[in-house]
């Protein structure tokens, strides 16, 4: 469900990515949580916010996060205490049949005044290949197999909403100019796949043939928007 977005302020967002995006990010996450007091927790996010100012933003509004973590300094010197001490679990993933290793420590980062936690999980295959995802997280009490589908859902977010929208609903395009008439496409883009998704969800979730029929007829219509000039906004 796609419920709040914010966008670049030129003159005021820098366009360099670590800069730009969190910074609409935080002011997004200021207004949702205002908006929805109870209805946040955790902050999930990729390794551009796995520092100290983006932490701090989190906190201070009263939200735990889950960062994935990137390799500088401060996290080199934690995952070498983490790999020191060994696993603190194992266990066997049944869905790629994958040996998971967890390595965990806490720590102190600089200007933040709080410990964090530093999860590491290596995945060994059966054919030699390895992987590993290192997280960062203000929540220290919270299992690891939790932790891990939480930063893996990412992709799931990633594919179910901003792709879906790119591709399928137009989020893509510009079709008015102007900053007023801009985010009310936005609102209709959104309201119009929340809906979608809560009929898909919630009203036919048990029916996997009436879900195909569904979107393959919503497809149909969203294709014919890019061709009849009565459907679609026009901004001349």
């Amino acid at each position: 469900m796609v419920v709040g977005f914010n966008t670049y302020k030129p003159g005021e967002d820098s366009v360099k990515k670590d800069e730009g995006e969190l910074n609409a990010a935080k002011r997004l996450i200021t207004d949702v949580t205002k908006t929805y007091a109870d209805l946040f927790d955790v902050v999930v996010y990729d390794a551009l916010a796995c520092n100290s100012l983006w932490f701090n933003h989190c906190l201070n509004l009263g939200l735990d996060f889950v960062v994935r973590a990137k390799k500088n300094k401060c996290v080199k010197k934690v995952k070498r205490l983490a790999n020191k001490h060994g696993p603190v679990a194992v266990w066997q993933s049944e869905k790629d049949h994958a040996q998971i290793l967890v390595f965990e420590s806490q720590f102190m980062m600089t200007d933040v005044d709080r410990p964090l936690r530093f999860v590491k999980y290596l995945f060994k295959y059966e054919n030699g290949r390895r992987y590993q995802i290192m997280v960062v997280t203000s929540c220290l009490d919270m299992s690891h197999r939790t932790l891990l589908k939480m930063i893996k859902s990412r992709w799931g977010i990633e594919n179910s909403v901003f792709n879906n929208l790119k591709t399928e609903c137009g989020l893509e395009h510009c079709y008015v100019h102007g900053g007023n008439a801009v985010e009310a496409v936005l609102c209709l883009i959104f309201i119009a796949a929340n809906i979608m998704q809560m009929f898909l969800q919630r009203r036919i979730r048990n029916n996997y043939q009436m879900q195909k029929e569904a979107v393959r007829i919503l497809l149909s219509g969203l294709y014919w928007l890019k061709y009849d000039r009565e459907l679609v906004f026009n901004s001349g």
